[in-house]
C-alpha cells in the first residue's frame, strides 16, 4: 500500500470526490495538502489527513511539491494552477486515480444516476463477503469511510463521467446503472454522451447494465460479457412483487430465471431496488454467493444525502442529493410508496445554470406531483451566471404543469415558507446538490425542538 506520490497538493479538496482520492494519498504515505473555495464541515473532515486552506492562492503551494491535482470544477486561470512551477506533474482527479489504480483489478460504476449508491452497496456486499477490496466512493457513507486502499486487487470505484475522461479507463467489470441529459455540454449532445458510455463498455472485460433503461439496454451491444439488472421480464437479475415500507423496499429476487429469496433493500423507492440488482449482478460475477448477498444486503449503510431521514417526530424531514428531473422523480415516488396518503412540501435548490436552462420545463412537471413546492435561486457550482436564467424558470414551470409553487431566492427565505406551508403529519423535504443540505437540516432541528 504505497504511492510514488510524496508531496500532493489537491486544489477544490472538498468535493465528494477529492476528499476520497486525498485519503488515498494518504493512506498511501503522500504527505496530502489542498484548498477549497468556501469552509464547510467536508473540509474539517479532510483536515484529518490533509492540510487545508480555504480559499486559492499561490502561497497555498508547499514547498517541495512532486504532484498538483485538480478537480473538474477548478478552471485554467485559477491562482494555484497558474502559479505551479515547471517540473510538477500536473493531474486532472481522474488520472491521479488511475494511477494509484495500476495493478488492481477495477470494477468502474458509470452511469447518470445511483452511482454512490450502487459502489456503496457492492463494496458492503464484498465486505460482507470476507473480501476488503480497495474502494472510493462519491459521498459520504455512514460507517465506512469515502476511500480506502482495501487488502485484496479488487478495486471498487464510483467513476464521475462529467468531464469525458473515463472513456480511457479499462476496468474488469463495468457497471452502468442508467444514460440521461446531463453534462450535455461536455458531449455537445446526448449522442456524444452516448458515444462516450459505447467506449467505456467496450474496454471493460465484463459489465452489468441496465435493462430497464433502454439507453443502456442499447449499449449494451458494445459489451464483451454482460449481465442485465431491473425489473423487465427477460433481464438476468430481475426485481418481482415489490413493496414498500417506510426506509426499506422488498422484492423477490429472480436471477437466471429461477427464484432465489425475498431481497430486503436498505433504501426506499423503485430506484434504489435497481441500485441493489445492480449490486447483486455484480457481486455475483465477481464471485458471490446469491444466498449469502441476499442476507448480507439488509445490513448495507445507505449514503448520505439519499433520502436521509433527518427528523421523524409528528414531520417527516428528509434531504436527498437530487438535481435532475429523473432522480426528483425517483424520490417524490419512494416518498409516496414509503409514506402513502402524507403531504409533501418539497424546497428545491437549481444546480447549475446550465443544466436549470435545458431542464426547467422538466423540473416543473415533476416537481408539480408534490403537494406545494418551494424553488430557491440557483446553485451555481462553478458556472457563471446566465442572462435570463433564473429558479423562477422552475417554479413557474411548476404553476403551469398544474402545481402550487412559490419562488425564494434564499434558503432562509424558503425555509420560512416552508415552515408556514407545512403542517402535522407532513413530509418537508429539501431537494438538491448545493448547500439545501443547510436548510434541511435547520428545518429538523426547529421541528425537532418545537420551535
Amino acid at each position: 500500500m504505497s504511492t510514488d506520490f510524496r508531496r500532493v497538493h489537491l486544489v477544490g479538496i472538498a468535493g465528494d470526490g477529492m476528499a476520497g482520492l486525498a485519503r488515498l494519498l494518504w493512506q498511501g504515505g503522500a504527505k496530502v495538502s489542498g484548498s477549497d473555495l468556501c469552509a464547510s464541515p467536508k473540509l474539517w473532515e479532510v483536515a484529518e489527513w490533509a492540510e487545508v486552506a480555504v480559499g486559492h492562492a499561490p502561497e497555498n503551494l508547499p514547498e517541495g511539491l512532486d504532484a498538483l491535482v485538480f478537480s473538474s470544477a477548478v478552471k485554467p486561470d485559477n491562482p494555484e494552477l497558474c502559479a505551479v512551477k515547471s517540473g510538477v506533474l500536473v493531474l486532472p482527479r481522474l488520472y491521479a486515480l488511475r494511477h494509484l489504480w495500476e495493478g488492481r483489478d477495477l470494477v468502474a460504476v458509470v452511469g447518470t444516476h445511483g452511482k454512490t449508491t450502487t459502489t456503496t452497496w457492492i463494496t458492503h456486499l464484498l465486505r460482507a463477503g470476507g473480501l476488503m477490496p480497495g474502494h472510493y466512493i462519491g459521498g459520504q457513507v455512514p460507517g465506512l469511510p469515502c476511500a480506502s486502499w482495501g487488502h485484496e486487487r479488487l478495486f471498487v470505484a464510483e467513476i464521475d463521467e462529467s468531464d469525458g475522461r473515463f472513456v480511457h479507463l479499462q476496468p474488469k467489470l463495468a457497471v452502468l446503472t442508467s444514460v440521461d441529459t446531463d453534462h450535455l455540454g461536455t458531449y455537445h449532445g446526448f449522442s456524444g454522451l452516448k458515444r462516450a458510455f459505447a467506449l467505456f463498455l467496450a474496454r471493460a472485460e465484463k459489465a452489468v447494465v441496465s435493462g430497464d433503461d433502454p439507453v443502456a439496454l442499447a449499449l449494451a451491444r458494445e459489451a464483451r460479457d454482460c449481465l442485465t439488472f431491473g425489473l423487465t421480464r427477460g433481464t438476468h437479475f430481475q426485481a418481482r412483487g415489490l413493496r414498500f415500507q417506510g426506509e426499506r423496499a422488498f422484492f423477490e429476487l429472480h436471477a437466471f430465471g429461477r427464484s432465489r429469496g425475498v431481497v430486503e433493500v436498505p433504501g426506499p423507492g423503485v430506484h434504489n431496488v435497481r441500485n441493489a440488482l445492480a449490486a447483486l449482478a455484480a457481486g455475483h460475477v465477481l464471485g458471490l454467493g446469491l444466498s449469502e448477498m441476499v442476507e448480507n444486503l439488509a445490513s448495507a449503510p445507505r449514503p448520505k444525502r439519499r433520502l436521509e431521514i433527518l427528523e421523524e417526530n409528528g414531520y417527516l424531514v428528509v434531504d436527498d442529493y437530487a438535481h435532475h428531473p429523473t432522480e426528483l422523480a425517483a424520490g417524490l415516488s419512494a416518498l409516496r410508496g414509503g409514506w402513502p396518503g402524507r403531504r409533501i412540501v418539497a424546497v428545491f435548490q437549481p444546480h447549475r445554470f446550465t443544466r436549470t436552462a435545458l431542464l426547467a420545463e422538466a423540473f416543473g412537471a415533476v416537481l408539480a406531483r408534490a403537494d406545494w413546492v418551494v424553488v430557491t435561486e440557483i446553485y451555481p457550482a462553478f458556472e457563471p451566471p446566465i442572462p435570463g436564467v433564473s429558479g423562477r424558470q422552475v417554479a413557474e414551470a411548476v404553476l403551469r404543469c398544474g402545481g402550487r409553487a412559490l419562488f425564494r431566492p434564499e434558503l432562509l427565505q424558503a425555509m420560512d415558507a416552508a415552515a408556514e406551508l407545512i403542517r402535522p403529519g407532513d413530509i418537508v423535504v429539501g431537494f438538491g446538490a448545493g448547500d439545501i443540505w443547510k436548510l434541511s437540516r435547520e428545518m429538523a432541528r426547529s421541528l425537532s425542538s418545537g420551535s
